[in-house]
């Protein structure tokens, strides 16, 4: 069966979107819907001319759809999301699912009424270092878990670059590893959490250096998350991030740092990026696309971790928590 999907914003992630989705196997990218026409249209010419809309409204009164994909702001996600749900189409989100506990509920709300699919993009889950890690956990292997530690930094010209101002680092980083965490405790619910933040070199731009927080959750497992955009643009890594779990039975590492691909000429040296969505022969890959082509499996009825609605909002109010206590310099209390 060939699904017909819709990409709903063509800036970074959308056009990453359309690219996976117009050469994934049974399915068709029927459209992109973007403001800038010229933007989409662009876009549209990289992925086999798909047709191009400049609204939500305009795609849904003159296409029929089995998925649409939204990738636009995260606090613009729940106009097209209610749209796409109460035309009985599946829906799935960019992380995280809205900026705000209002907006996601509302999200969830629509789907649940109209009975459509949603899910969240967490590509994390599709990364076969954190997969397994997953699995250790459910065979046992790490027995009951005592601490986590998990860390995403990265250069000042990576995320700053593309998102300063719009939202929190927190929701763009630290919520990967908040869906991760969650995931890997599944069960515990968090209790408690304090965090620092620091916007001494990117306050300027409308965003923090760093983050870092202490969680508590409900069996005893206390969890510390790191999160900065300040590394120098020289730094060795694009993206430093590790995860670590200790055990009454065993521990794990998962060490994301390295790409293993380096390149330099006269004017610089470069990682590559060989893990979320590095493209090879034209084509994107990496961990988005396996989540991508989960996501058209799963809507055909297999099991894929794709987050849920619900997974996604737990994930929003940690970490709307965690920014609340770096502001406030407070104990946040929870469930």
């Amino acid at each position: 069966m060939t699904r017909r999907v819709a990409v709903i914003g063509a800036g970074f992630m959308g056009s990453m979107h359309a690219s996976i989705f117009s050469s994934a196997p049974n399915c068709e990218l029927a459209a992109i819907v973007d403001p800038n026409l010229e933007l989409a249209k662009e876009v549209a010419a990289r992925c086999g001319g798909a047709a191009i809309y400049a609204s939500h409204e305009e795609l849904l009164s003159k296409e029929q759809l089995d998925l649409v994909s939204i990738c636009t702001p995260d606090n613009l996600h729940r106009a097209p999301a209610e749209a796409v749900a109460s035309k009985g189409v599946n829906l799935f989100i960019e992380k995280p699912i809205a900026s705000n506990v209002e907006d996601a509920k509302a999200i969830i709300a629509a789907v649940r009424k109209s009975g459509v699919k949603l899910g969240v993009g967490y590509l994390l889950r599709f990364d076969p270092r954190y997969a397994r890690a997953k699995e250790l956990i459910a065979e046992g292997k790490i027995g009951a878990p005592i601490h986590l530690y998990a860390r995403r930094n990265s250069a000042r010209t990576e995320g700053p670059k593309r998102y300063a101002g719009k939202l929190p680092l927190a929701l763009h980083v630290t919520v990967h590893d908040v869906d991760l965490v969650l995931w890997m405790l599944s069960g515990q619910v968090p209790l408690s959490v304090y965090a620092q933040q620091t916007d001494r070199l990117l306050g300027p731009i409308g965003t923090q250096d760093s983050i870092a927080a202490i969680v508590r959750f409900s069996d005893g497992t206390v969890v510390n998350l790191e999160s900065a955009w300040s590394l120098p643009s020289g730094a060795r890594h694009m993206i430093d991030a590790r995860l670590e779990m200790i055990g009454t039975e065993g521990s794990f590492e998962v060490q994301c740092g390295d790409s293993g691909l380096y390149f330099a000429d006269n004017a610089r040296s470069q990682e590559i990026d060989t893990q979320h969505w590095p493209t090879m022969a034209g084509r994107v890959g990496g961990d988005l696309r396996q989540q991508l082509l989960a996501v058209l499996e799963w809507l055909d009825g297999a099991d894929r971790p794709v987050a849920s609605g619900e997974e996604a909002l737990r994930s929003l109010e940690l970490t709307l928590a965690m920014i609340q206590s770096a502001e406030t310099g407070e104990v946040v209390r929870l469930g």
